[in-house]
């Protein structure tokens, strides 16, 4: 996928967020919120922001893909990885991806991205499907 700004990724994928209380903070449709913007729109202090985003998994869903991860460092060819002591929160949030995306067994599910440009899709990283990942 070719897209000429973030604005024009961030509307096409529908970004998410685990939140620590069990529910799944979910972007708008062909919303260009951010992550943090979106934390931002719940109260969220700014100043807890940073924290949140390298410990807590968020994501997007495009494409019939699920990608989680979680990081902060913007530097080009940073890996954002979920933690392995993390996967049981994924693996909590999967009905919740399934009822919000309609995903199956089959869908991919990548565990990380690997930072590049602003508004690009960034490479996705540790591929799985979620069949896979909930065995």
């Amino acid at each position: 996928m070719n897209l000429k700004s973030a604005s024009s990724f961030h509307t096409v994928r529908r970004a998410f967020i685990m939140m620590p209380d069990g529910n799944l903070l979910l972007a708008p449709e062909k919303s260009d919120l951010s992550h943090e913007q979106m934390l931002c729109h719940i109260g969220m202090n700014q100043g807890d922001i940073p924290n949140f985003m390298t410990t807590v998994p968020r994501g997007y869903y495009m494409d019939n893909d699920v990608c989680v991860y979680q990081g902060l460092d913007m530097t080009p060819g940073t890996i954002w990885r979920v933690a392995p002591t993390n996967y049981h929160v994924i693996k909590s949030f999967v009905p919740k991806l399934r009822q919000a995306f309609q995903v199956t067994d089959e869908t991919n599910l990548y565990l990380g991205v690997r930072v590049g440009a602003v508004g690009t899709v960034w490479e996705k990283l540790y591929k799985t499907t979620i069949g896979e990942f909930m065995r």
